[in-house]
C-alpha cells in the first residue's frame, strides 16, 4: 500500500502539493475468517507483547479487509463491528504519518511498529458493549 503525504502550497492557497510517498512492505496476510469472533482474536493477540501471533501491521491490514468486507451484500457484516475495524485500519496509518518523518517511513520495518496498548483495549470494549 502507498501513501501520499501532502502538504499546502503557499504559492497556491488551496492547492496541495505532492511531497512524497512510503509503501508498506512484506505484510503477511492474516488467514482468518472475517468475523466479530476473528476480530476479537487479533485484537487479543496485539495486547500480547511476548509471544504475539501477529504484527500490529499485520493486524491493521486485516482490519482493512475485514472493513471493505462489509460491502460484501451477499455475506454481510455488522456495521458496528466493521466500524472498529476501519478505525483500527485509519489509526495506524494516521500513527505512522504522525510519528514517522517521509524519510523513516521510506526505510522502516514496519513490521515492527507498535500502537499503544490502550487502543486495542478500547476497541474490545467497543465490542463488548
Amino acid at each position: 500500500m502507498t501513501n501520499h503525504e501532502f502538504s499546502s502550497d503557499p504559492a497556491k492557497p488551496g492547492r496541495n502539493q505532492f511531497l512524497g510517498s512510503w509503501t508498506e512492505k512484506n505484510c503477511q496476510v492474516i488467514e482468518l475468517p472475517l468475523t466479530r469472533e476473528s476480530l476479537v482474536h487479533v485484537l487479543r493477540c496485539a495486547l500480547d507483547d511476548g509471544n504475539a501471533e501477529y504484527t500490529h501491521q499485520e493486524i491493521a491490514w486485516w482490519a482493512d479487509s475485514f472493513h471493505q468486507a462489509q460491502f460484501d451484500f451477499e455475506n454481510p457484516i455488522d456495521e458496528a463491528v466493521a466500524d472498529v475495524a476501519l478505525d483500527l485500519h485509519l489509526q495506524w496509518q494516521m500513527y505512522l504519518a504522525n510519528t514517522y518523518t517521509r524519510e523513516e517511513l521510506q526505510k522502516l520495518d514496519f513490521s515492527k511498529v507498535r500502537l499503544p496498548a490502550e487502543w486495542f483495549s478500547n476497541w474490545l470494549e467497543q465490542l463488548d458493549g
